[in-house]
């Protein structure tokens, strides 16, 4: 006997803890509900528990099941539990829920003074959960409270508060009454910014930003598009905008703004190498003050072996609704395909970015001069007025799984002021992120399309027509090798474009994607001639630091050459 006991001191606990069943015999709806909260089978796993802890649950449970039945409306349930050895049997009876006979909602305080103050009570009464008649749930009436404070906080009265509260349940005819009060408080209004973390620039540009002055009504959606706005500017790393309530004077709540700023000048050095194009170099300098006024200044230098272009911007602080200004001037120089293109712009914009959403609205000047070897061919000017718009929606601008692109461009010449002839234009890009549960990977799928109408083609300027071929376009060829062929065998614009790719991302690691792809597109000068140019190909994505990094190698399908490209960025 002594054995056994030290025996039994050796065991592990594991070994000693009860074992017992527990059935839950209840309607099925019930059944989880019990399942996920009972003490005897959420403490089962326990290895301390005892048989005087298994005797003391199975006691409380009847009032334990009732209490959580009563959640779910049921205020005269009969339970029953039944222990006969390891097994331990729960039944019950939930009867007929209680449901909601009388609803009492009610406002006070400063909110029933407003000119809208029906549209509060509309509101409260279109997000409550609980109307007359529906089976009394305690998840439904704190959800229904909160519903009801909710639009008085986001609007004007963010001090309000529940005064009363009481649900009256009557068991025996299973009705319930329901009574709310919700005081609204003052009616609260926006105090003086309180900024800090300047240093580098003006706070006008943050000042500018402000949908709200003092004295407006307090909106919590002013304040969140203020954040947003404020987080978008370049000249700041962080941003926290937040009421100081704490600092409440009468009515008047400030706000404050604490700001991290980046430095006032960057520097960025970009290289690249396609089999078509060679080596690229890409330099970019930025000064985020000039003129201490927080205007951004900026010049981007991009030189390949064929292509050379030259930006110089000014950007000035994004004003109130979202909107800024910039003025771009660019130079290019092409030799491509046997043709040479130099062309100057000068283009001045609106842009409004609002979420996802950016739109810009511009006014261009163009001047192109056009030379096939050696010979002048085309000198082009247009003032071109342009509105584009574009939605960004997808889950990480660095490990993209999800989400999509829409970019879409009109264009059109002012009538003839400037311009050597009268065009349209438009186009069109789609591009999609698709991780599917039944899939391992992610599909990345693009399709692009647009068209110049012009009484004279050969006036167009050539940046405005279309070419396709290269990175982001059709992989396997050379970039913008794609378009109309000339009798001296020379590629130029053409009017009508159209492209579409679809690729499948294979996680190799957690920072590794295998890839493989097909491409086709072309441009030419109606409808009727295109030639689809086809491609596909396969490639590697470095999910780096910065940015993807692609590599591919494709093969075009028309010269049945294979050509690769090393890229930085995302898709679109």
């Amino acid at each position: 006997m002594r054995h056994l006991s030290l025996l039994l001191l050796c065991l592990p606990l594991s070994a000693l803890a009860l074992d017992y069943q527990v059935d839950i015999d209840a309607p099925l709806l019930l059944q989880p509900l019990l399942e996920d909260n009972l003490d005897l089978l959420q403490l089962r796993a326990d290895d301390s528990l005892q048989e005087r802890d298994l005797a003391a649950m199975v006691e409380g449970t009847p009032a334990e099941a009732r209490a959580l039945l009563e959640t779910e409306g049921y205020f005269g349930a009969e339970v029953q539990v039944r222990r006969d050895g390891n097994r331990v049997t729960v039944r019950v009876e939930p009867g007929l829920p209680v449901t909601i006979s009388q609803l009492q909602l009610e406002f006070s305080g400063a909110v029933t003074q407003e000119p809208d103050y029906q549209r509060f009570v509309a509101d409260a009464n279109s997000s409550w959960s609980l109307p007359p008649g529906a089976v009394f749930r305690q998840a439904d009436w704190d959800d229904s409270k909160k519903a009801a404070l909710r639009p008085l906080l986001l609007e004007r009265f963010p001090l309000a508060r529940i005064s009363a509260s009481r649900a009256e349940i009557d068991p025996a005819s299973r009705s319930a009454k329901l009574q709310l009060t919700i005081d609204s408080g003052p009616r609260i209004r926006f105090g003086e910014l309180q900024i800090s973390g300047v240093e580098r620039y003006p706070d006008s540009v943050i000042r500018g930003q402000a949908t709200f002055q003092p004295g407006s009504p307090f909106r919590q959606q002013d304040v969140l598009d203020y954040q947003t706005s404020l987080e978008r500017d370049n000249h700041y790393s962080s941003v926290v905008v937040a009421p100081l309530w704490e600092q409440l004077q009468g009515e008047q709540v400030p706000v404050g703004v604490t700001v991290s700023e980046v430095k006032r000048q960057k520097l960025e050095l970009g290289l690249n190498y396609s089999t078509g194009d060679g080596p690229g170099v890409r330099l970019g300098y930025e000064h985020y003050n000039l003129f201490r006024r927080g205007y951004t200044g900026s010049v981007v230098y991009d030189w390949k072996r064929d292509r050379q272009q030259l930006d110089l911007g000014l950007a000035f602080p994004r004003e109130v609704g979202g909107y800024s200004h910039a003025i771009n001037l660019r130079a290019s120089h092409e030799d491509v395909q046997g043709t040479v293109t130099d062309g100057r712009e000068l283009g001045v914009f609106r842009i409004r970015q609002v979420g996802n959403i950016e739109s810009r609205l511009g006014l261009e000047y163009v001047q192109e001069h056009e030379s096939e070897q050696g010979v002048a061919t085309r000198d082009s000017k247009a003032l071109i007025a342009s509105y584009g718009w574009t939605q960004r929606a997808i889950d990480s601008l660095l490990r993209p799984s999800s989400g999509y692109l829409i970019e879409a461009q009109v264009a059109s010449t002012v009538g003839e002021l400037g311009s050597d002839t009268r065009f349209q234009r438009g186009y069109l890009r789609l591009a999609n992120y698709w991780s599917p549960s039944w899939l391992r990977g992610t599909l990345v799928s693009r399709v692009e399309g647009g068209q110049v109408f012009a009484r004279d083609g050969s006036e167009v300027p050539t940046s405005r027509l279309f070419k396709a071929g290269g990175v982001n376009s059709v992989r396997g060829y050379e970039y913008e090798s794609l378009g109309v062929e000339e009798s001296d065998g020379t590629i130029s614009g053409g009017r009508v474009l159209t492209t579409a790719s679809v690729e499948y991302q294979y996680p190799v690691t957690q920072n590794w994607r295998a890839v493989v792809f097909f491409d086709a597109g072309d441009a030419a000068g109606n409808w009727q001639q295109l030639n689809l140019a086809t491609a596909y190909g396969v490639g590697v994505r470095w999910l780096s630091p910065l940015a993807p990094l692609a590599f591919d190698v494709a093969h075009g399908n028309r010269d049945n050459r294979w050509r690769w490209n090393l890229n930085l960025g995302l898709a679109f």
